[in-house]
């Protein structure tokens, strides 16, 4: 079998030795070489004859257009994947998997990185409409200079036409043909056939005659859809096999979604796939379908996972659909399986194919076997408990029972009866909003792990953990300072997170002991340094040494959102809103707010519990 070849063009030794490590997990198979240059790029090119590169485009390389023209040329059937800065959301929308390039956003994520060259390696060679590099185009073109946010004028060569596209900093500012300019000029050229680029360095500024030339790029993607599509309406219909278990996919990296459907399409063709870029589209595509099986990411741009799977849980029509989750987030991911009982698997990302599908399949074979016990052995019925009902003004939500046919995250259980048992009422959840406000300051004391300084020795970003889990909670609101009793102290209870780490929402559960402030320690004792990379100026990095570190405390604007009872109507947990990741941080607890220093706070690491465990500062100037 001849060797399979993966070329990897990057500038940085330390990303290079990275990601070729990174290959090594994602693609086993095949030799990975590096080039540092584009002429070392073509050389190993011509050697190697790669199934696919791997462009790292930022910073921008001077020649990469004629550069992608050559290795078109002589790799037509190769595939590319181009790292850089983000391809405009539209354009990306629009444009989907086709294209001979695929870009993959810096920084990324290894999950998403790994989906994307697994993908490109994968069955989806064999889909149509799916660009190799022979399909390069006017529009590649373009978006890879958009990633690289390069300045060049990108010339075009289409039989006896010429044109010119005027690119700086990742926009297209003008463009000309003909007797065409601006607008009318990039709608032209952008549906040339096979045209011929080449680059050359700008001599001087561009005038502006474009400004929504993403607009444009999104017409000539639907014109060329349009086009294509004509002529398939003559092929002779394939017959589709008979439509098997439906399976619904959601995960906002577009690169996995091709991944994970074309796997599970090679070795079952009777799956039915859908998939979901969004926690919100997912949602709705599975109270559509009610589907046999969801596939689904933890971090999600809308909500996240855990919060997807209690509301599927809440609707009657969708308790019962198993959840297998997939994620990166390990922690969050075991967290949110241990809580919700439609999460019936896990597996961590990035996965190889061939575990992934089995997983799968061992999972749609587990839950039929449960619906066919389920067919054949009567239910129990459920009883409630007679409990108080609280005031009619208080709106209550009764969170779903459990099901006795839960399967145990990771190992799948074997078959048992299913019948439910008699499940107890759950807490009421009282949603709240005072007329006097629902403001809320958290105080929170924190070690330092480690400090920042810039190269001006001014403050960096700042690692730091809770020095306990206990936290202070002052309330605008006097109504809610009546019901919630100030004597109570509270510790930290799960927090959701968004896809940047930002906190969504964070419970906090009161304690019979009131909040006592932690021992503040002011010195910093050095025990190591190290310089830490930086875009402009490398920056300093300071860990401290010994067994007392340096203690600050955070205080965080939150909005008292709802209050979640005990059986007995006691405050069980508050559960709060973070509309604002800005926080205030102070050596001195005494010292009015208004002095502390301002800091951006991101969550690097929960617990097993889903507390927070470890956050990072990054002051605001």
């Amino acid at each position: 079998m001849p060797q399979r070849n993966i070329l990897l063009l990057e500038e940085y030794d330390a990303l290079a030795a990275a990601i070729s490590s990174a290959l090594k997990k994602f693609a086993p198979q095949h030799f990975g070489a590096v080039a540092r240059s584009l002429a070392e790029a073509e050389k190993l090119a011509s050697d190697l004859d790669p199934e696919l590169f791997i462009l790292d485009v930022d910073p921008p390389w001077a020649g990469l257009t004629n550069f992608l023209e050559k290795i078109r040329a002589a790799h037509p059937n190769a595939r590319a994947l181009v790292i850089g800065g983000a391809v405009p959301s539209e354009i990306a929308a629009e444009r989907g998997s086709s294209g001979a390039l695929q870009f993959v956003e810096k920084p990324f994520d290894l999950a998403a990185f790994g989906a994307a060259v697994q993908a490109l390696l994968g069955p989806w060679r064999e889909q149509e409409g799916r660009g190799t590099l022979g399909a390069l185009n006017a529009i590649d073109v373009v978006l890879s200079h958009c990633a690289a946010n390069s300045s060049v004028i990108v010339d075009l060569h289409s039989g006896s036409r010429t044109g010119e596209i005027h690119i700086a900093g990742g926009q297209v500012l003008h463009a000309a043909t003909g007797k065409l300019q601006g607008e009318d000029a990039l709608r032209e050229m952008l549906n040339w056939s096979k045209p011929r680029p080449s680059e050359k360095k700008p001599s001087a500024p561009p005038r502006r005659t474009i400004t929504k030339w993403q607009v444009i790029v999104v017409e000539a993607l639907r014109g060329a859809e349009t086009e294509i599509s004509e002529p398939r309406k003559a092929q002779p219909e394939r017959i589709p096999p008979p439509a098997g278990k439906t399976v619904v996919v959601v995960d906002d990296t577009e690169m996995l979604l091709i991944f994970v459907e074309d796997i599970l399409t090679t070795a079952d063709p009777k799956l039915r796939i859908t998939t979901a870029l969004s926690a919100s589209e997912g949602l709705r595509e599975i109270e559509r379908l009610i589907p046999d099986l969801v596939l689904l990411d933890y971090s999600l741009p809308d909500f996240n996972g855990d919060e997807l799977c209690e509301r599927l849980l809440e609707n009657e029509r969708t308790a019962h659909v198993p959840v297998l989750m997939m994620s990166g987030h390990v922690v969050e991911m075991n967290a949110a399986a241990a809580r919700f009982p439609n999460i019936v698997a896990k597996i961590e990302k990035p996965f190889f194919s061939d575990a992934f599908v089995d997983l799968v399949q061992r999972t749609l074979e587990t839950e039929q076997a449960f619906e066919r016990l389920a067919d054949e052995e009567p239910v129990a019925p459920t009883i409630f408990e007679s409990k108080p009902t609280p005031p009619p003004s208080l709106k209550k939500e009764i969170a779903p029972r459990q099901s006795a046919r839960t399967v145990a995250p990771a190992t799948l259980a074997p078959v048992e009866s299913h019948i439910d048992e008699p499940a107890p009422v759950a807490a009421p959840t009282i949603r709240v909003a005072p007329t006097d406000g629902n403001a809320a300051v958290l105080g929170l004391f924190l070690e330092v792990l480690s400090m920042q300084l810039t190269s001006q020795l001014q403050m960096g970003a700042i690692r730091a953990r809770p020095a306990s889990l206990t936290a202070s909670l002052r309330l605008q609101s006097g109504s809610a300072r009546k019901a919630i009793p100030a004597a109570l102290g509270f510790q930290l209870g799960p927090a959701k997170l968004n896809a940047e780490g930002r906190i969504f929402t964070l419970r906090l559960v009161p304690t019979l002991k009131p909040f006592q402030p932690s021992q503040m320690r002011t010195a910093f004792e050095i025990g190591g340094v190290a310089l830490i990379p930086n875009e402009t100026r490398a920056r300093v990095q300071l860990t401290p040494a010994g067994t007392t570190p340096m203690t600050m405390e955070l205080r965080a604007h939150l909005e008292l959102n709802a209050v979640e009872l005990s059986p007995n109507f006691q405050v069980a947990q508050l559960i709060l809103n973070c509309s604002t990741n800005v926080v205030r941080v102070t050596l001195n607890p005494k010292a009015p707010e208004q002095t502390a220093a301002k800091f951006e706070l991101r969550v690097l690491k929960l617990d097993d519990s889903g507390r927070i465990a470890e956050l990072l500062l990054n002051p605001v100037k």
